[in-house]
């Protein structure tokens, strides 16, 4: 009875998660309350973030992240670990990855990590999943960007294929739009919206489907510092609210 509450949990959550991971590094606040992109993590930024996103506030689950851009030779270098779940459960996540600017205008990514799961019972062993994702990113101006990502899914122990594709576009310098199309389980659409006000404070709304999930967030950004506030609400686990603090170097 006990492995087969396991089991149910383990299906609701990799197929109702609020807003699906695609990639090792679970999304910030900025995208979770831009309908829960994950295109913009690909952007080269020096940074150090720390993140905590209360998952289901009904269902006491919790995520907290720390993660790091750095530059590394003619690329920059990312590394991240997370944990998800509470006393009971908890999936932890380890990655690290590189990327590098082949052309102008064209930039590549890899990235590899490992999955953990365990329960905290202690009476079923810790399952592991290494994953892995390539990614290309192609700038056609600074108001159009296209990005495209493939990588593994984890629970199929690197037996299925996750595929992404995102374009970026800013129609004027205060307003950014992007929409996501996923292929994991099932298709999935985002579309996120962000409005700058004076280079210091940012709007933010977006939605995703297959679930529809709504989001919304704001963020402040001053001098090396910014800090980011969202919450998407799913229809059936309710509301996710998200914080992340960035540092800037």
């Amino acid at each position: 009875m006990r492995r087969r509450k396991v089991i149910a949990l383990l299906f609701v959550m990799t197929a109702f998660r609020a807003a699906a991971q695609f990639s090792l590094l679970p999304q910030d606040a900025r995208g979770g309350s831009m309908g829960g992109v994950n295109s913009l993590l690909f952007d080269p930024e020096r940074k150090v973030e720390v993140g905590f996103r209360n998952e289901f506030a009904t269902a006491g689950m919790s995520t907290m992240r720390i993660g790091a851009m750095l530059p590394l030779g003619e690329g920059w270098a990312r590394l991240s670990y997370s944990k998800f779940g509470d006393v009971d459960y908890a999936e932890h996540r380890a990655a690290a990855g590189y990327g590098l600017r082949v052309a102008d205008g064209f930039s590549v990514g890899v990235e590899g990590g490992m999955y953990a799961l365990a329960v905290g019972d202690g009476r079923y062993p810790t399952q592991r999943w290494l994953g892995g994702a390539v990614a290309a990113k192609a700038v056609f101006s600074p108001r159009l960007w296209l990005t495209a990502v493939a990588g593994t899914r984890p629970w199929d122990a690197g037996r299925g294929w996750r595929m992404l594709a995102a374009m970026a576009y800013r129609p004027v310098n205060r307003f950014l739009t992007v929409v996501e199309v996923e292929s994991e389980d099932r298709w999935r659409l985002r579309l996120g919206m962000e409005y700058s006000y004076r280079q210091h404070f940012f709007f933010r709304a977006g939605m995703s489907t297959a679930p529809l999930v709504l989001t919304a967030g704001v963020g402040v950004f001053y001098g090396r510092y910014a800090l980011d506030v969202g919450m998407g609400r799913h229809p059936v686990l309710g509301i996710s609210p998200q914080l992340t603090l960035v540092v800037c170097f």
